[in-house]
């Protein structure tokens, strides 16, 4: 319904977005991006909090990438699937696309026709290969994460049982000093006892350290806080920054690359 005072450009946008929210592939990955997206958001949360502990963000990604494996069933891709039609009404035939070679894919005689698809079979295919492709990306992201367990000596909300004589943190200290032979070892021992037993630093402590200037008293705290503000959590080697070329990404059509930018 058009509303008295709109103009062209409005009343243009209203009706691409429309025809959007009726076509059936975008409106499949809507939902497809919708579950997966309810499923990641708890483990950007963690990400995103300042309190979080490494424990916490590496219990959740695991959890994360079990739920997101369990979604790739049948089961799942049919009730999306069946939601869809409900929603938009049946899907147009598909065409089975396949690529002849990279040559041919620079060159843009990627593809080629070979007849009618089931139409089940090819968004059952996009849909496990979406999910692959998310599963594979989140595996590789937070594939170091396991290095930064050193994180832990220094999370404030531990410290109360860190001074346990049988809770210290000796294997991620072993850990931080097999990684950064830099440290002091004894002495950032030593410093840490202090944290762990006196109920004052039982806080976040680098601003703690400057306000009381205690960046000479606690040297190798204050040099462990400096490395780890300067370490992304998601730290990744230069092998894994280069692309990976998959099938999803070398047959993604440009209809359903411009459903997947309407969608971001």
């Amino acid at each position: 319904m058009i509303e008295p005072g709109w103009d062209k450009e409005t009343i243009a946008q209203s009706a691409s977005l429309k025809q959007k929210l009726e076509d059936f592939d975008f409106t499949f990955l809507l939902g497809v991006f919708q579950s997966i997206f309810g499923l990641t958001e708890p483990l950007f949360q963690v990400l995103q909090s300042k309190t979080a502990d490494i424990k916490k963000c590496q219990d959740r990604i695991m959890s994360t990438l079990s739920a997101l494996k369990a979604t790739r069933t049948d089961e799942t891709f049919s009730r999306i699937y069946d939601d869809t039609i409900k929603a938009v009404g049946d899907p147009v035939p598909r065409r089975k696309r396949r690529c002849r070679g990279w040559d041919d894919l620079e060159q843009g005689f990627n593809q080629h026709q070979e007849g009618d698809e089931d139409t089940v079979v090819s968004f059952r295919r996009l849909y496990f290969q979406i999910v692959d492709s998310i599963v594979l990306h989140v595996t590789q992201r937070f594939a170091d994460m396991e290095h930064l367990n050193f994180f832990r000596i220094l999370e404030h909300t531990s410290f109360t049982s860190f001074c346990k004589p049988d809770a210290f943190p000796s294997s991620e200290l072993a850990q931080l000093i097999n990684t950064y032979p830099f440290f002091d070892e004894q002495k950032l021992r030593n410093e840490l006892h202090t944290l762990y037993n006196n109920r004052l630093f039982h806080k976040p402590l680098i601003q703690l350290l400057i306000e009381d200037d205690l960046q000479g008293t606690l040297s190798e705290v204050y040099k462990l806080l400096q490395l780890m503000l300067t370490i992304p959590a998601t730290s990744t080697s230069a092998e894994r920054l280069k692309r990976i070329k998959t099938d999803l990404r070398n047959t993604c059509g440009q209809d359903r690359l411009v459903n997947l930018a309407t969608i971001h």
